[in-house]
């Protein structure tokens, strides 16, 4: 599920893991989804990571490598 927030996505997704941690990254890889064509792309996600225990929040920028 993800949301826009100030100009930015708030995503989350379930994960299997258990530990905590923070992550800052600017070309996390990401799958994303066109509705208006049912396309699947891969993006790049700018932004925070954060993992805890069954849940990865993302909040950042998606972006495509021809935006570059």
């Amino acid at each position: 599920m993800a949301v826009h927030v100030l100009g930015r996505v708030l995503a989350n997704e379930f994960r299997s893991g258990v530990g905590f941690d923070i992550e800052f990254t600017n070309s996390r890889p990401v799958w994303t989804y066109d509705a208006s064509n049912g396309e699947l792309n891969v993006m790049c996600f700018e932004g925070v990571v954060i993992l805890v225990p069954f849940f990865t929040l993302l909040f950042g920028k998606v972006y495509s490598v021809e935006d570059l």
